[in-house]
């Protein structure tokens, strides 16, 4: 078994990688990877001869040769099977190649799981800066731009959310990072079931377990295609490995959500808090409600706002000020009225972050000093979700008056603002 007592844990919400493996692995002789053919698609699939050249639709049964680029749109995914019965799952916004002669298989972006029989050759799985081999093994790679939340900046090309994981089999390698001089460092390491490397360009890689179990009941990588896995033996026995270290305490049964575009894909169980934002964390608060109508996490201030939900979903709060500037997870401290005044977002809670035990995620917005005259407006934004929609609920208070609305917010949608007028009229 590959778990120990050892409880790491991630954020979700953002990987940045300089990542590379260099795996020693055995290669058998293996059946020839010079073409694949799609065995299921759904919605929008294309094939082109390279990233640049002109794509057509893909069908079932279409055949992919080598260097062919299959990509997957919006709520669309394919599944490819090699001759050696190899096989890539894409999930929505993915695009994926083969290198033939290197028996390489390349997530050039979104997220891939592949499965490969125990009985076949060596085949290496790239995204990115990584380069993994693998025989007969079980996992998935996610491969995405650095444009998400966490960065000030604009991503280059290099700079990529990029993970590794095992569902069944190993693997070992070495990632390279960079410290604050600049310098390049490698970090050997090895993965059994159940663990996933991340890495950020300037800091030290990362290894992390995740919960087997449940990414296999609820992957779309799993649950929407409709053959079987190969190794589904092994598989079978890495998840009752799994389970026998959860009943012994060496797994920690919290979950953080781990996506890649609009696929998600599997859960982490602990945080390292030293390396990355958000935790699953029971902070020993009061569930109640205070007096104001607020539950007590995030303080106080002259005014004040409060979301709350219960989902993985990555519910944002913004407050825009009188003089037109945002406070929200990009931006989460601001001051305004001649510096008399200060707007602060406590915490960006990514919807892996339990505020309040059992299940409740709050993200606060206080302004404390002198505010000016004018109108407050609060609003919730949905960032990110697995869900149709989320249950929320928005307090908003000052001048004099509580305001509270709750509902469903829609993936990918914005509440009407709560404006608080100040002083009260």
């Amino acid at each position: 078994m590959f778990f120990s007592g050892t409880k790491r844990q991630i954020s979700w919400t953002t990987f940045w990688l300089g990542l590379s493996l260099a795996l020693a692995a055995g290669g058998a002789s293996a059946a020839d990877l010079s073409q694949a053919v799609v065995r299921q698609k759904v919605n929008v699939v294309t094939i082109a001869p390279s990233l640049s050249g002109p794509a057509r639709p893909a069908s079932t049964g279409s055949v992919v040769a080598n260097d062919n680029v299959v990509r997957t749109g919006t709520e669309s995914r394919a599944e490819l099977e090699f001759s050696d019965l190899t096989l890539a799952r894409l999930g929505a916004n993915s695009i994926f190649s083969f290198d033939a002669q290197a028996r390489a298989l390349t997530c050039n972006q979104g997220a891939i799981l592949f499965a490969k029989p125990s009985n076949s050759g060596r085949v290496e799985v790239r995204a990115g800066a990584i380069t993994a081999a693998i025989t007969g093994s079980t996992g998935f790679v996610s491969n995405r731009r650095a444009g998400a939340k966490g960065r000030q900046h604009d991503a280059t090309n290099d700079e990529r959310a990029t993970m590794l994981g095992m569902l069944e089999g190993k693997l070992r390698g070495s990632a390279t990072w960079r410290d604050g001089q600049g310098r390049n460092h490698n970090f050997s390491f090895h993965l059994g079931p159940g663990e996933m490397i991340v890495a950020h360009p300037d800091r030290r890689p990362v290894i992390v377990q995740f919960d087997i179990p449940r990414f296999v009941r609820t992957s779309p990588l799993i649950t929407a295609f409709n053959s079987s896995l190969p190794n589904a033996a092994q598989l079978n026995r890495a998840i009752a490995d799994y389970n026998s270290d959860a009943s012994r305490g060496f797994v920690e049964p919290s979950t953080v959500l781990v996506a890649s575009q609009q696929s998600q894909f599997g859960w982490v169980n602990s945080v390292n808090h030293n390396s990355f934002d958000a935790s699953v964390d029971s902070l020993g608060r009061s569930p109640e409600p205070d007096g104001g109508g607020f539950v007590d996490v995030g303080g106080s201030g002259i005014i004040r706002g409060q979301l709350i939900w219960e989902t993985f979903a990555d519910l944002d709060l913004h407050l825009t000020l009188p003089d037109g500037q945002e406070v929200y997870y990009a931006n989460t401290t601001a001051t305004f009225n001649h510096e008399q005044a200060s707007a602060a977002l406590d915490h960006d809670n990514r919807g892996g972050t339990i505020d309040v035990p059992p299940s409740q995620r709050v993200e606060n917005i206080a302004i404390t000093g002198t505010p000016s005259a004018g109108g407050y407006q609060f609003f919730v934004d949905s960032f990110s979700t697995p869900n149709a929609s989320d249950a929320f609920t928005l307090t908003v208070s000052g001048g004099g008056h509580t305001q509270t609305i709750s509902g469903n917010l829609p993936s990918g949608q914005t509440t009407q603002p709560v404006t608080v007028n100040f002083p009260g009229r």
